[in-house]
């Protein structure tokens, strides 16, 4: 146990000192030295702005209910590392985590600059390995062309919606993030999307052009949870599995902090939204009128406040209960923002007093709260409330 949590905050510090560092150089080294264990695993191997995590999870446990022994790679977490690494739809165990981040860490102190999520990558993919997993299902961390998981080996490619997100690393306009989304599309290797924006689509089919691919197209551009499915249906198809027990893997799984239903009396949800476009979902389909929001500083706060704006009555702001809060909005700047944009806005001193005021006036005045804004946030109710993490 104790060297798990020495592990974790050694992943921490990397996290602090390195930073975002897009490129497959680093991430290629680190594997060589790690005998290159990436070679052995096909993937299906996912990109987007939006929907990638639900997607992942929806897509290993189809593979799952097909008779596949399926390994999924997610990021970030809400409360535990352990929760990006799944075998069948099971996390790593903290003792298996730790010895592989050990191994991983002696190879990682011969590659410059290495950064927290090429680390974890390599994790990835040393214990699917391991594992002998059939198929290794791999969300991206951010963007694709340079992302870490873009060493893999895949058999499929799936790109959920593209919108703005990351601009300082993406790129301010769309045709740029979408080159960058689009750059997991590989040589032959099939794809499924949705119907994007003109501008993204134009990207992504010269793409799969350029690399001779086929393309399955879903028209619905949305980000529901029957959207997400569908997508993952259309996307196996390539594979050529039964429908049926696709369908059943699809109907079997739950997503931890997407658009969950916590209390019903209130009705009050839980979403890792923190985007213009993931918030446009959140409204359009849970339609909260209370809001705790807690926000990092690398996201578009103005545009956000646009969404939310005529739409809630209360925003509760919260500073991120994060290791790295000092990277976080304080709920003074979130308050000030909102209200300058005539949202009704309140400062709170942590999160479970943000929930509790939410959750009574949500109950005074008979509207619906959410909680939403980052991982962060989810996660920190997820710990204090001690939430099960199941995807199945």
């Amino acid at each position: 146990m104790l060297k798990y949590f020495w592990a974790v905050r050694k992943l921490e510090r990397y996290a602090r000192l390195a930073g975002v560092k897009p490129g497959l150089a680093r991430i290629t080294k680190l594997l060589d030295l790690l005998g290159r264990p990436q070679r052995n695993i096909k993937a299906v191997h996912i990109a987007g702005t939006n929907g990638k995590g639900s997607t992942a999870l929806l897509a290993a446990n189809a593979l799952r209910e097909c008779g596949y022994k399926a390994g999924t790679y997610l990021s970030p977490h809400l409360v535990e590392y352990t929760e990006r690494f799944l075998i069948n739809g099971q996390e790593i165990s903290r003792r298996d985590f730790a010895r592989i981040f050990w191994r991983v860490a002696q190879a990682a102190r011969r590659v410059k600059g290495i950064t927290e999520f090429e680390i974890l990558t390599a994790m990835a993919f040393v214990f699917f390995q391991e594992q002998k997993v059939d198929l290794a299902v791999l969300e991206t961390g951010l963007g694709g062309k340079y992302d870490a998981t873009n060493v893999c080996r895949s058999i499929l490619t799936i790109i959920t919606p593209v919108d703005y997100d990351h601009e300082a690393v993406l790129g301010t306009s769309l045709k740029k993030i979408a080159a960058e989304k689009a750059g997991i599309i590989k040589k032959g290797v099939p794809l499924a999307t949705v119907r994007q924006k003109p501008e993204v689509m134009a990207v992504i089919k010269k793409r799969a052009a350029q690399c001779g691919c086929q393309v399955k197209t879903l028209q619905a551009a949305s980000l529901s949870s029957a959207d997400n499915k569908q997508l993952v249906l259309t996307a196996l198809r390539f594979l050529k599995l039964p429908p049926e027990l696709i369908k059943q893997g699809l109907q079997k799984t739950i997503f931890p902090g997407r658009q969950q239903k916590w209390l019903n009396a209130p009705p009050f949800y839980l979403d890792v939204a923190h985007n213009p476009q993931a918030f446009a979902s959140l409204l359009r389909t849970v339609r909260p009128k209370i809001l705790v929001f807690g926000l990092m500083r690398r996201k578009n706060l103005k545009k956000i406040l646009a969404v939310l704006q005529a739409r809630i009555v209360l925003l509760i702001a919260v500073t991120l209960p994060s290791s790295r809060r000092e990277e976080a909005f304080t709920a003074a700047e979130l308050a000030a923002a909102a209200r300058a944009c005539g949202i009704p806005a309140v400062i709170s001193p942590d999160v479970p007093s943000a929930c509790r005021l939410a959750a009574r006036e949500a109950l005074r005045r008979r509207v619906t709260a959410a909680a939403a804004g980052s991982f962060h946030l989810v996660g920190a109710i997820f710990k204090r409330y001690k939430l099960p993490r199941a995807i199945c």
